[in-house]
């Protein structure tokens, strides 16, 4: 579907609640990809990479809404090309064949498996955006999110958001723990190993590629985010069931990621330019997805919910802590990360000893 008029349609339904779906329309206006002018003096080109293809709602419009801030705030001193299908932006910036990236973290955990809690974490050592916000911005993540990420010259942000809720959808109705051994699924981040530890199989499938593979009856199930992305994939379509629970529970961080070298570079104001822009898009993705999430995903009927979900989300959270756990033990920054995190989360947020809530906020 194109998102102008999916957001647009979607906007008319939801009639006067959508006013920032209205105002996420205007800006993809803006910015779509007009015969690009002679590079005017002073202007800086970057390349801007992300592993979604244009198409994608919901991903694809948060990495092009970032932009368009950039480019108005600087007034018009930073323009962006896009490469698309990039699947690994963190290399593709190490390899100089990108200056940035947007993307999720959890497509990154080959160099380093504590990136994972930047992203979110699975089960219920997960909080939610806000809280992950707080810890980041507020609770030391930043600092040790930048020590981390600067080892592979990095500079990184969060910058948009799946959304507060996940969508665990499937292609039919699974009764008994049992009947899912060895079934395909499609997962992001540590939650690949938390389903391999439940007897699933996990997959990689590409985000405009997973609706077919369902549909093939390739994957029994699929995690792709929240109800904008996972409508917008074709996902509630090719998979009518709902699992009941979720793996990632409160989805999924995106983020920023700019060439160290070229951060540096930047004055402080221009450092302030797209910090904000980062922030500003995030707080944007999350207000969409709340104000679409009940009128795309109202809730599964009994008849089309997994009966095993109160085993499978005990299971899921079995399992997630002691994945989480290992992850934090790969070396001495995972365990600082770990620590920082844990203790925010428990001080700060209240979150009870096994995390499955927060006690006061």
């Amino acid at each position: 579907m194109d998102r102008r008029s999916f957001l647009k349609t979607t906007s008319a339904a939801a009639a006067a609640a959508t006013t920032a779906t209205a105002a996420t329309a205007e800006i993809l206006e803006k910015t779509t990809p007009n015969p690009a002018p002679a590079v005017a003096k002073g202007v800086k080109e970057l390349r801007f990479s992300m592993p979604w293809s244009d198409g994608v709602t919901g991903f694809a419009d948060q990495a092009r809404r970032l932009a368009q801030r950039v480019e108005a705030m600087s007034e018009g001193r930073y323009r962006f090309t896009f490469a698309h299908g990039v699947a690994n932006g963190l290399s593709a910036v190490q390899r100089g064949e990108a200056d940035l990236y947007h993307g999720s973290e959890h497509d990154h955990l080959h160099a380093h498996r504590a990136l994972a809690f930047f992203a979110g974490l699975p089960g219920d050592r997960g909080i939610a955006p806000q809280h992950l916000l707080s810890w980041i911005l507020v609770g030391g993540g930043q600092t040790l999110w930048d020590d981390l990420a600067g080892d592979f010259s990095v500079k990184a942000m969060v910058a948009g958001h799946t959304g507060a809720n996940a969508h665990f959808l499937a292609t039919r109705r699974v009764h008994t723990m049992s009947e899912l051994a060895g079934e395909k699924v499609s997962m992001m981040g540590l939650a690949r190993d938390v389903v391999h530890g439940i007897g699933l199989d996990p997959v990689t499938v590409g985000a405009t590629d997973v609706a077919d593979a369902l549909s093939r009856c390739e994957i029994l199930a699929a995690e792709w985010g929240g109800a904008i992305v996972s409508h917008s994939l074709g996902l509630t379509a090719a998979a009518p069931y709902a699992v009941g629970t979720s793996v990632n529970r409160h989805g999924a961080a995106l983020s920023l990621g700019i060439r160290r070298s070229l951060w540096d570079g930047f004055s402080d104001a221009d450092q302030a330019i797209f910090t904000a822009a980062a922030a500003a898009e995030l707080q944007l993705a999350l207000a969409e997805e709340e104000t679409h999430r009940k009128l795309l995903y109202p809730g599964a009927a009994a008849d089309k919910t997994w009966p095993l979900a109160p085993d499978l989300e005990r299971a899921i959270s079995c399992v997630s802590d002691a994945v989480v756990a290992h992850a934090a033990a790969s070396d001495a920054q995972a365990q600082r990360i770990n620590a920082s995190y844990m203790a925010f989360r428990r001080i700060a947020l209240g979150y009870d000893v096994r995390g499955a809530g927060p006690a006061t906020v």
